[in-house]
């Protein structure tokens, strides 16, 4: 295979951790990927800037250069799951492709599970195919970082409510203070346990509950359904639903 000549060969997009044995294979997988060009000026530098490790223990080593990596499940010395597991624990940020030659359904199962964002069946795949997976494994780590960052900063930010909660709680007589973070509910799930509480205690009138809660009768059955509670039941009648538990119960 012809080594194809780049105007601007030291850029790249992404630093590609490729950890294979060392045969025949990742010599063939190296060549195609060192031939992909780069995004922002297709022709003129290669997609990759390749790290190459021919074991688990050297594929550590040299991660933490990386953006990106492609673990042969077949790496030789510490076993390719645990590769993956160590790499994402270490690295929250790094984009993860796992692959094999002819590879089981239990292999990709198992290879997600261990921390990979995205698996492929390398035995016939294309160098398009490839680059797409790790494009794949590029945006689902990008998104689920993004994901646990806000999820963090939600946590944050109910931890800080609960101790402004509490410093309230001990300036108003009878306002039961939050105590942790775990107290402070999302607002979708306080709702509906406020909803749950308000026809509790109207359980036989939902014209009632209506007008405590300051909407119309029709509108209570929207705003009961959209937070997941059931309509109260009308005096003297049964509600659909309790009708169709009675239905299912042994007379």
């Amino acid at each position: 295979m012809a080594v194809r000549r780049w105007e601007r060969p030291d850029d790249h997009d992404d630093v590609l951790l490729l950890a294979a044995a060392e045969d025949a294979h990742r010599r063939r997988l190296r060549e195609r990927l060192a031939s992909v060009h780069g995004t922002k000026k297709p022709g003129v530098y290669p997609r990759f800037r390749i790290v190459q490790a021919g074991a688990g223990a050297e594929a550590l080593r040299r991660a933490p250069r990386a953006t990106l990596a492609a673990v042969n499940l077949t790496l030789p010395g510490k076993p390719a799951l645990d590769v993956i597991r160590a790499l994402r624990d270490a690295q929250p940020t790094l984009a993860i492709l796992a692959y094999a030659l002819r590879p089981s359904a239990s292999d990709a199962m198992a290879a997600i599970m261990a921390g990979a964002d995205f698996f492929q069946d390398a035995g016939e795949a294309s160098v398009d195919a490839l680059v797409e997976a790790m494009d794949r494994a590029l945006e689902r780590r990008s998104l689920t970082r993004s994901l646990e960052v806000h999820e963090a900063e939600a946590e944050r930010t109910r931890g800080e409510l609960a101790q402004l909660s509490g410093e309230l709680g001990a300036l108003a007589t009878g306002l039961w203070p939050l105590r942790s973070a775990r107290d402070v509910l999302p607002f979708r799930e306080a709702a509906r346990r406020y909803l749950l509480s308000a026809r509790a205690y109207y359980a036989r009138d939902p014209r009632g509950l209506a007008s405590a809660l300051g909407v119309s009768y029709f509108a209570l059955r929207r705003l009961l359904a959209r937070y997941d509670v059931p309509f109260p039941a009308v005096r003297g009648r049964v509600s659909d639903r309790d009708a169709s538990r009675s239905r299912g119960r042994a007379p």
